[in-house]
């Protein structure tokens, strides 16, 4: 339907269970249909009144909504047992077919050893480059993207126009003018919560077809991201711990069903490419 990113942004406003807005999402509005039946007309005026803002704050960002249903959709995502039903996107998608290239997820606090490994996954790795804008592992990996010229797909946990970390303003700017996207499941302005970077963790992971894990602690972040990698069957990696501590989540990794890579780069993607 023409109308279909403001229904679905309204679906959303209205808080709309996720199942609901997917089957919308893939043509199927009889579940909206039910639902809305039971709203008032006020909420009704008003979710639409709302949607038509957000969507031309998103024309205003030069960003767009691709819906679950669409060719553009990541193809990787729809093997998730939730994936999203839009996504909010900034930047230019690749052709389909997808579930290629890497992601590359790390520590916020990264250590020197870890900073260079993920610059030179991101130039070297099978592309595109997939991480998540995060200070650190990801920030790195981005970088070493574009200084490849290889695209580079960022999944962040903010609606577009809320930039975290606000410092990454800039290369967020680069991603795009490079090829790649910012890409969320949010809407326009919202902003970050811990859930919501969580939720971003098995988006980066369905996307690529092999995820690395640089660095991570045994909580650490990332560790969404690995255990959804595994639980989605694509081909896994982490780093050999350089210490007990900061490296526990590497350990961990490898004892799940993680490939061991060494710190050797050039043998390090090497194994990555062998294993595509």
């Amino acid at each position: 339907m023409a109308d279909a990113p403001l229904v679905l942004l309204a679906a959303a406003l209205l808080r709309v269970p996720a199942r609901r807005i997917r089957a919308l999402a893939l043509g199927d509005d009889g579940a909206l249909r039910d639902w809305v039946a039971n709203e008032s007309a006020t909420r009704l005026a008003e979710a639409r009144r709302d949607a038509r803002r957000a969507l031309a704050r998103l024309d205003a960002l030069g960003a767009r909504v691709v819906a679950l249903g669409s060719a553009e959709y990541p193809a990787g995502l729809r093997d998730l047992a939730d994936p999203p039903a839009f996504l909010t996107v900034l930047g230019t998608l690749p052709r389909p077919p997808w579930r290629a290239g890497t992601a590359v997820v790390g520590s916020r606090a990264a250590d020197d050893a870890a900073m260079a490994a993920a610059r030179e996954l991101g130039a070297t790795a099978p592309a595109p480059i997939v991480s998540g804008l995060a200070r650190g592992v990801d920030a790195a990996a981005h970088a070493g993207a574009l200084a490849a010229g290889a695209p580079t797909y960022a999944y962040v946990g903010y609606g577009p126009g809320a930039t975290y970390p606000p410092e990454h303003g800039a290369l967020e700017e680069q991603i795009v003018a490079g090829g790649g996207a910012i890409l969320s499941e949010l809407l326009p302005d919202e902003t970050v919560t811990r859930w919501s970077l969580v939720r971003r963790d098995r988006l980066q992971a369905a996307h690529a077809s092999a995820l690395v894990l640089v660095q991570s602690e045994a909580e650490g972040g990332a560790m969404h991201a690995v255990a959804a990698a595994l639980r989605l069957g694509r081909r896994c990696f982490a780093f050999v711990p350089r210490d007990e501590r900061t490296y526990a989540g590497n350990a961990r990794a490898v004892a799940d069903g993680a490939r061991a890579l060494p710190w050797n780069m050039a043998e390090a993607v090497m194994r990555i490419t062998s294993a595509s």
